[in-house]
């Protein structure tokens, strides 16, 4: 009864304002774009895609991977300069239009006879052939000359300490129409790159750089971008160009419609910061090349002949991992293919300037419409109105997506007629708030669980040997649970069998291999099992058991005080360091591969190392001693600085060493990135 009194008293005027109120409030809620409206806008452009994939019969890019079987063929990357040049080589004989590799080259190659010669100091007459041959960065530079490649910068705000400004030499120019401008293209002051040696050959040079979104998710690449003073096109502008033979790219503007970046016969929309949307495809699998294979001559010629070619890293670890609105991890060079794919095939998806207008029109009229008839007819008919904007609005959207694939929001005008009619918003807000509280429990659930497993980690680590003098350790996790350990124990006949190990990877899942490993160490030296056999079965019951792509890097090793005699075996773990009482320095590299890789059988390839020093010092740490920061620089230790640190406190004890070591790391001021974890033998003479 009070209802239909407020209804029957309120006229046309007082509801065109209340209309004119309440667009107003929508309209600074989509100016403010409040993440929770965002969130669900740039969902909603998903589904377009989901709902009408692209595919490809034949794609014509093609991707040469450096995946995990070219890492177990050819080794760990970064490769040696003259690998690639022959990957180069072997893609260039199979007739590409143009190759594009999508990884920066920064550093000069180390394993050039140059480098060698000058790192160990040979003479230089006596190794001539070393000093004068070509380096393999000249090698790799003189295939780019050979044959259409395109580098890749990636943009930075900060320049690498000690690296040239870039030196690039003209390729291309940039002109701009006289709407144009570039205020609003993404700016950076510095840039990443390749070095000047193989810039220089190279038929053109584009950015590798991508933006995500809020929400992490890839859903444009931008065209253009400043770097300092100078605008660069993306890699596929560059490859587009080199294929065509181009030399000027055209950035027009017209009127509603947005902004044109022009090469040749391909004209690519974009937005005001020079982004284009990303129409993604599913994987096509007959796409990817190993660069194994390639190696290997055996691959289809036809797979790479008068295709453009991209050279890029999928292997885990090694690859950049991007969401997109497809897939949750795609390689980053698979992202840049299916740009490539899209400027190819002319199939762009547009957000022009009009449909801004168009959805605020809109806005206006469905607030109006269903404000007017729940005051001043009837509900049912309010209802029913607002029960076919909610199906007119996005059915309309995805015809108009799968025709001219134009991209309209209709999330923000389905939400705000829920509002309108005055019940989802306390729907949305009791929902948001039930989310909020679930996940807070989730956390301090997670919490709760992460203490209790960081308590009986702290029961794994042994207690101080009753000689500290001769055995000493010690570890500090990075994060709470610790991926890293070190054990001991003393047999009957007094040897002293030891253990540092790091696990790959950080957090819980590090833990519990950490753990396991720990117990299985445990067990099998208590037996007083030969060290071959110690590793060997660790290693057998971590490749069993362990999730795939975990590993250890490992030193296992025997102590014995009445011969001061030390065998050890390191398995893919950091050098171990021996100094000596005249401060000689001796390092023990790494003699079996990592713990968890592969299962092997035959404890003959397995040589422990042999130590018989009179009287030294030994030390055996983990990556997050050498690589921890010690100064608000970032600055890491390095080898170079423990064996300092070392030799400085030599005459302390194994604690007070090892305690210096941990001091200078956590006094640094800066959030450790790894665990910190080291061991100490004193080898009494």
């Amino acid at each position: 009864m009070l209802n239909n009194l407020l209804i029957t008293k309120l006229n046309n005027r007082s509801i065109f304002i209340g209309t004119a109120i309440l667009f107003i409030f929508f309209l600074l809620i989509r100016l403010i774009d409040l993440n929770f409206f965002g969130n669900i806008r740039r969902s909603s452009f998903d589904y377009y895609q989901s709902f009408f994939p692209i595919s490809y019969e034949e794609s014509p890019v093609s991707i040469v991977t450096i995946d995990e079987k070219s890492l177990e063929r050819h080794g760990q990357f970064p490769w040696p300069r003259t690998l690639l040049a022959d990957l180069i080589n072997k893609i260039g004989k199979a007739g590409p239009i143009v190759i594009g590799i999508d990884i920066l080259l920064p550093e000069e190659d180390r394993t050039s006879l140059k480098k060698i010669a000058e790192q160990y100091q040979l003479d230089e007459e006596e190794f001539k052939d070393f000093y004068y041959k070509l380096s393999n960065d000249q090698l790799l530079s003189n295939e780019f000359r050979q044959n259409n490649v395109v580098l890749g910068i990636s943009p930075s705000y900060h320049r690498i300490q000690g690296e040239k400004p870039l030196k690039q030499r003209k390729r291309y120019v940039v002109e701009k129409g006289k709407n144009v401008s570039s205020k609003n293209f993404y700016y950076y002051p510095e840039s990443i790159r390749s070095l000047n040696i193989l810039e220089q050959n190279a038929k053109g040079i584009g950015n590798l750089g991508y933006v995500p979104e809020r929400d992490g998710i890839v859903r444009k690449v931008p065209m253009m971008i400043k770097i300092g003073n100078k605008l660069w096109p993306s890699m596929e502008l560059e490859m587009i160009r080199s294929a065509l033979g181009q030399k000027k790219y055209y950035i027009s503007k017209k009127f509603m419609s947005g902004q044109r970046v022009t090469l040749g016969e391909y004209s690519i929309p974009t937005d005001e910061q020079s982004q284009k949307w990303i129409y993604y495809k599913d994987p096509l699998p007959q796409q990817f090349i190993s660069a194994a294979d390639i190696l290997d001559e055996t691959f289809d010629t036809l797979s790479i002949q008068n295709k453009i070619v991209y050279i890029g890293a999928t292997a885990v670890g090694l690859s950049d991992i991007v969401a997109t609105p497809r897939t949750a991890a795609t390689s980053g060079v698979e992202v840049r293919a299916n740009v490539m794919e899209n400027i190819l095939s002319h199939q762009h998806i547009t957000k022009p300037v009009w449909t801004y207008t168009f959805e605020i029109i809109l806005l206006f009229l469905i607030t109006l419409i269903i404000f007017y008839t729940s005051l001043k007819k009837n509900l049912v008919l309010s209802i029913s109105i607002f029960a076919t904007s909610q199906i007119v609005f996005p059915v309309v959207s995805f015809i108009i997506f799968r025709m001219y694939l134009i991209v309209i929001d209709y999330t923000f005008n389905f939400l705000m007629a829920f509002i309108t009619l005055g019940s989802s918003y306390l729907i949305n807000y009791l929902h948001k708030n039930l989310i909020a509280e679930e996940e807070q429990e989730k956390r301090q659930k997670i919490l709760k669980e992460m203490k209790f497993a960081q308590e009986i980690q702290a029961h794994l680590i042994p207690k101080e040997h009753k000689q500290p003098e001769v055995i000493y350790g010690i570890n500090i996790p990075a994060k709470q649970v610790s991926g890293d350990y070190f054990d001991y124990l003393t047999l009957e006949d007094g040897r002293i069998i030891f253990t540092l190990a790091d696990v790959s990877g950080k957090g819980a899942a590090s833990g519990l291999v950490m753990s396991r490993a720990s117990s299985l160490f445990r067990l099998f030296a208590k037996q007083g099992l030969k060290l071959s056999d110690i590793v060997l079965n660790i290693n057998r019951e971590i490749c069993d058991r362990s999730a795939k792509g975990m590993f250890i890097t490992m030193v296992v090793g025997e102590f014995n005080p009445s011969t001061k005699e030390v065998s050890l075996i390191n398995a893919g773990h950091e050098s171990v360091l021996c100094i000596d009482h005249d401060m000689k320095s001796s390092l023990y590299k790494s003699n079996f591969r990592p713990i968890g890789i592969v299962n092997m059988k035959n404890e003959n390839a397995i040589e422990p190392i042999k130590i018989n020093s009179n009287g030294g010092k030994i030390f055996i740490y983990t990556d997050g001693v050498t690589e921890g920061y010690i100064n608000t620089n970032k600055q890491e230790l390095g080898a170079s600085g423990v064996e300092q640190i070392i030799k400085t406190n030599y005459q302390s004890s194994l604690k007070e060493i090892i305690d210096q070591i941990v001091s200078v790391l956590t006094n640094s001021q800066q959030e450790r990135r790894d665990d910190i974890t080291c061991l100490g033998i004193n080898i009494k003479s």
